[in-house]
């Protein structure tokens, strides 16, 4: 979904890839899932990745020099930029910042942190995904109450094998849809309550984002 909204926005050119920690097995997970999105752009030259690298402990700070890295090395010639959450992505925006090229390259994440969804108001962060609290609680509830009146875990009502976590490890799971947030739909996390118009909004100028007006 991250890479989705980032090769809408340029679907061809340099592009750098900031993953999550290497200790954490939903590092190469996210990352599998971006390659596979962009695999046919790959395979065919229009997408060239130019640099990769993981980030520890997914510190912003850790990202912002990972990315420094690849803007040095590619002489700044990056045109987009995947990094696998919210926190990563405030470190590339950083580094973009420095060189004067923040807001003129897609930059991904994810999590719907507040400051990420103020970066999206602003310009720099393409999109963010969002999972729904009000959701996850609700399906929790509901699973808990089911495997409480004693429904074995593969009967519960919407549940599906899945293995595509860590080591591959077959589980029963229930999937929600997140919902990627753009400049364009930035009104579903305010209507939703998760974060204030004010906190979205800050700084952005007058009559540039619909949901800011």
């Amino acid at each position: 979904m991250q890479a989705r909204a980032v090769f809408a926005a340029m679907p061809e050119g340099n592009y750098a890839f900031i993953k999550g920690s290497s200790a954490d097995p939903n590092a190469d997970f996210l990352f599998s899932g971006q390659m596979e999105v962009l695999k046919e752009a790959l395979d065919a030259g229009k997408v060239k990745n130019v640099g990769e690298a993981y980030t520890d402990g997914w510190k912003p700070e850790n990202a912002q020099k990972n990315m420094e890295q690849i803007l040095t090395a590619n002489n700044n010639n990056i045109d987009a930029v995947v990094a696998s959450n919210d926190g990563t992505a405030g470190g590339v925006v950083a580094a973009l910042s420095a060189q004067g090229l923040d807001g003129s390259v897609p930059v991904s994440g994810q999590d719907g942190d507040h400051a990420a969804l103020n970066r999206v108001a602003l310009g720099t962060q393409t999109v963010s995904v969002w999972k729904d609290a009000r959701e996850l609680g609700k399906n929790a509830a509901v699973v808990a109450s089911v495997l409480a009146d004693g429904t074995a875990m593969a009967d519960v009502p919407g549940a599906v094998k899945w293995s595509g976590g860590p080591a591959g490890v077959e589980m029963n799971a229930i999937f929600l849809a997140p919902v990627p947030i753009t400049k364009d739909n930035l009104d579903v996390v305010i209507d939703a309550g998760w974060i204030g118009k004010d906190v979205v909004c800050q700084g952005v100028a007058s009559g540039t984002v619909a949901a800011c007006n």
